[in-house]
């Protein structure tokens, strides 16, 4: 059976980035599923395996984000687990990453089960659900914290979100590992977060996006149905 998922805003994308006067950018969804910059679309973008979300609208300068400016990224991948290990936080794990990548340096907490999915977000704040056709599974939020950036894991039951599986205050190679159930299986979410700060721009993006890549031809053999199936 194909595994659906579904994308749910929790609370509104904030962001304290400002229009500077001069060329800016929002974000939008290219033809190809990645987060892209032009004149209008949103403050956050998410790209998946799959799919590529926006939120929060950003126009008549309202949460532009200048040329040259930062970029807020985060990744998070979920690995098929058996039984539900306890949250951890590891420091200096590595640059962020996600997919394959990010396993190779989740350390002792490695996942053994298979790549579910993963996405690279660009957004400095926002709060989003991921769940199944039941409305269970996970939501994430994200905010920034004294030059640090806070991710806070909830669990999620019928689109409500409830109890808090994890919280932390990640710097830029950090790598937070949280227990979740999504799909009526244990899984394992990892997610890292940086502020790449000064004008990183695409290039910053470069290696999770070609994680992402990889991810994507994996997960279409995953999730889509064969050409034999029903």
């Amino acid at each position: 059976m194909r595994i659906r998922q579904v994308v749910v805003v929790l609370v509104a994308v904030a962001s304290t980035l400002a229009g500077s006067g001069v060329a800016s950018a929002c974000r939008i969804c290219d033809p190809f599923l990645h987060c892209i910059t032009q004149g209008l679309g949103a403050i956050a973008c998410v790209e998946g395996p799959s799919a590529c979300a926006l939120f929060g609208q950003c126009l008549s300068g309202k949460g532009k984000i200048p040329d040259g400016g930062n970029e807020f990224l985060t990744t998070w991948s979920l690995f098929d687990a058996a039984g539900r290990p306890a949250p951890s936080l590891r420091t200096e794990a590595g640059d962020i990453s996600l997919g394959e990548e990010a396993r190779a340096t989740a350390g002792q907490s490695v996942p053994a089960g298979a790549l579910a999915d993963a996405a690279l977000a660009f957004g400095e704040e926002f709060a989003l659900s991921f769940v199944d056709g039941a409305g269970d599974g996970f939501a994430i939020q994200r905010s920034e914290e004294g030059g640090r950036v806070r991710l806070e894991v909830r669990d999620v039951t019928g689109d409500m979100p409830g109890r808090v599986l994890a919280s932390e205050s990640l710097g830029p190679r950090d790598q937070l590992s949280v227990p979740v159930r999504v799909e009526g299986r244990d899984r394992v979410l990892l997610l890292q977060a940086a502020d790449l700060r000064g004008g990183g721009g695409p290039h910053a993006a470069a290696a999770p996006r070609a994680a992402a890549a990889r991810t994507r031809a994996l997960a279409r053999a995953i999730h889509e149905p064969s050409a034999h199936g029903s």
